[in-house]
């Protein structure tokens, strides 16, 4: 069998925001993103310090940076970046 040609990789810069919350509301942060039909994936940066951040496409950062500022009033949390999002 010959090598198969590669595919040409598609690249998509990624944007992030980055919150701080109660470490209690963490799963909370999960459930809320994953029922708002992906628009993010979630990832906890730092587990002690309950630092989350939200990763979207170009495309759904708009509604990613909607859902943050829902979070942030819900359950007590803040955005940490981008440091100025306007709501």
């Amino acid at each position: 069998m010959g090598k198969q040609p590669s595919r040409p990789r598609i690249s998509v810069e990624a944007r992030r925001v980055i919150m701080r919350c109660p470490p209690s509301a963490i799963a909370d942060v999960h459930a809320i993103v994953e029922s708002c039909e992906y628009l993010a994936v979630v990832r906890t940066l730092e587990p002690e310090a309950a630092v989350i951040e939200l990763i979207a496409t170009p495309d759904t950062i708009d509604d990613a940076m909607d859902i943050a500022h829902v979070i942030e009033r819900r359950l007590d949390a803040e955005i940490l970046h981008p440091r100025h999002a306007a709501h």
